[in-house]
């Protein structure tokens, strides 16, 4: 684990993700059984074994928060699939969110609020204008056009990742409306490593 950010009731930690056979044993013990079996419907070794690392790793980060063991932790789930801990769980004003791209993941935490956070690996993205004109608000899409184009890419990642940030703090898809006013979301972009770009979002 490395933390990335850490200020105001917020921590973000970076977690690797791709891990051996011997270590995928180990670290699913503290799964629940409904963990388990979403593990068993990934047919893909690769895509398993990132699943069984990331919620091992969040059940051990809030564990050591909680003063329970990992297999302890209750999580419930909203309507949109946003986890969140059981209402039988101490500290219920412990807020998380975790967010994955290729082999790199990161979990956040804050004590102040609901909290949302998305990154994303930095690759071209063929539909990128279509995507923008559709899901950017007027202002992201000029503000993304008026780009040069060398800096289009990280740009589009710059403001998708935000609205994925936003979308998950208030627990709905990028389907629904998201509020075009914002201002009682404080709003961090940060890079976890070379080669990747996210935004954590979080109430003020």
């Amino acid at each position: 684990m490395m933390p990335v950010m850490g200020c105001n009731g917020l921590d973000l930690l970076a977690l690797r993700l791709d891990i051996g056979s011997d270590l995928e044993q180990e670290m699913s013990a503290c799964l629940s059984e409904d963990e388990h079996q979403r593990a068993k419907c990934l047919a893909q070794v690769r895509d398993r074994r990132r699943f069984v690392a990331r919620r091992s790793y969040l059940r051990h980060i809030l564990a050591s928060r909680l003063g329970i063991s990992p297999a302890e932790v209750e999580l419930e789930y909203g309507p949109q699939g946003k986890p969140r801990l059981s209402h039988r769980m101490p500290m219920q004003e412990l807020h998380f969110g975790m967010t994955r791209s290729e082999e790199l993941a990161i979990v956040a935490l804050s004590n102040t609020g609901e909290i949302g956070v998305d990154i994303e690996a930095i690759r071209p993205v063929a539909e990128a204008e279509d995507i923008a004109a559709l899901c950017f608000s007027p202002p992201e899409y000029e503000s993304f056009r008026s780009l040069a184009p060398e800096d289009r890419v990280e740009g589009f990642f710059r403001h998708w990742t935000r609205l994925e940030a936003i979308s998950k703090a208030i627990g709905c898809g990028l389907a629904q409306p998201i509020p075009s006013d914002d201002g009682e979301w404080e709003t961090h972009t940060f890079v976890p490593e070379p080669g990747y770009i996210g935004t954590v979002v979080f109430q003020k």
